[in-house]
């Protein structure tokens, strides 16, 4: 079927940012904690996720709790820590669009196909690849995580897609994604999704897989009169 409307995942979907197993991320959240006086060596991977909003917001207030600072302020200081690094990582050229990501966007686009990117990166993340790659002219919206409140509505929580087809407005929507969150996301929001293989995993729940964003187009346009 055709779609008129595009939403994308960010991260593993539109940007390459999941390499050095993500070492990037928890330095910076490492930065974070010490600011904090918590020793980040005593911490595990599990407990930084659940700092970072990764494992939502009970879990993030519950760890924030276990370590005696307030839930608000760790998470802001997280995302600052974090987008920084992002954008560092960006400047070193170790971060980039995955091909034919650009090219992808810019087809759609000249379509007349509305699109958005709903992540569940910090707001500050998702503006700072919109600018640095010059890609605001192409979408209608974007979202990431604004707030620690605002984790209780992360993906696969609808409430961020539902934001962006309301802004997109033309149905139907799909929802390009990567995670097994993000499948989930747009069932609960009631839209179809398509999975990118980007690691050869095996998934169900989508309405169809690609191995690249060139691909989307043809599933975007079909059956569409020229």
């Amino acid at each position: 079927m055709a779609y008129n409307s595009v939403i994308f995942d960010m991260d593993g979907v539109l940007l390459n940012s999941l390499v050095d197993d993500e070492e990037w991320k928890y330095r910076a959240v490492g930065h974070a904690l010490k600011e904090k006086d918590i020793d980040p060596e005593e911490l595990s991977r599990k407990d930084k996720n659940a700092v970072l909003g990764d494992r939502g917001y009970k879990a993030c207030l519950k760890k924030s709790s276990e370590l005696g600072v307030d839930p608000r302020e760790i998470w802001s200081l997280v995302a600052q820590e974090t987008t920084t690094a992002r954008r560092e990582q960006l400047e070193n050229g170790n971060f980039e669009l995955y091909p034919s990501a650009e090219k992808t966007v810019k087809d759609l686009h000249q379509r007349d196909i509305p699109l958005a990117v709903i992540s569940n990166a910090p707001e500050s993340a998702v503006k700072t690849m919109m600018e640095y790659f010059d890609l605001k002219q192409y979408f209608k919206f974007y979202a990431g995580i604004r707030n620690f409140e605002d984790l209780r509505d992360r993906k696969p929580h609808p409430n961020h897609l539902e934001l962006a087809k309301a802004e997109l407005k033309r149905n139907p929507f799909i929802y390009i994604g990567d995670s097994d969150s993000d499948l989930r996301a747009a069932e609960n929001a009631q839209m179809d999704s398509a999975w990118v293989r980007r690691h050869g995993e095996a998934q169900t729940g989508h309405s169809f897989e690609v191995d690249s964003l060139e691909e989307i187009v043809d599933h975007v346009v079909a059956d569409r009169s020229e």
